[in-house]
């Protein structure tokens, strides 16, 4: 992949996802129906720079279960290259992510969020980790204005991570 197709964490969409997070926490929102917006903007606006379609909610099968993942990205010729799972804030994601995994959720290329940890999974691995998405510490990151300028917000107590 050449440097051009990358999404840097400056990128707008990358902002904006932190921006609308900060936003329902502020508001006290908890419930994966509502925390769950910012992440399928997220990838739908980085979907369409690589001319890939974001469906929410697609049907399918997969290993003979069905299966509905939150999200799934195709590309134009309607191959899937990826899929979404999201879950409340509250859920253990862990135990989530095991459940998915035992209904036959494909591990081809999917994340697993909650809006405070990703698991990322490709080729059936788990890659490096889980992710921290934006509170770490109790800061979350909002870029502004390039690279070299960064605030920060503070996040509620009950979104910070466990160093």
């Amino acid at each position: 992949m050449t440097g051009h197709n990358l999404i840097t964490p400056t990128h707008r969409s990358i902002r904006r996802y932190y921006e609308n997070v900060a936003a329902l926490r502020a508001q006290g929102v908890l419930n994966e129906m509502s925390v769950r917006s910012p992440f399928e903007s997220l990838l739908q606006e980085t979907a369409r720079l690589k001319d890939w379609t974001f469906i929410a909610e697609l049907s399918g099968k997969s290993g003979g279960a069905n299966i509905r993942p939150d999200g799934t990205l195709r590309d134009r010729n309607s191959l899937p290259r990826g899929y979404w799972e999201a879950k409340d804030t509250q859920d253990d994601l862990d135990t989530e992510i095991k459940r998915k995994i035992a209904h036959g959720y494909p591990l081809s290329n999917i994340i697993f969020e909650d809006t405070q940890t990703g698991v990322l999974f490709q080729n059936k691995q788990k890659i490096n980790g889980p992710y921290t998405l934006g509170c770490s510490a109790g800061i979350l990151p909002v870029p502004r204005g390039g690279a070299a300028k960064m605030a920060a917000l503070r996040c509620p107590p009950d979104c910070r991570t466990q160093q």
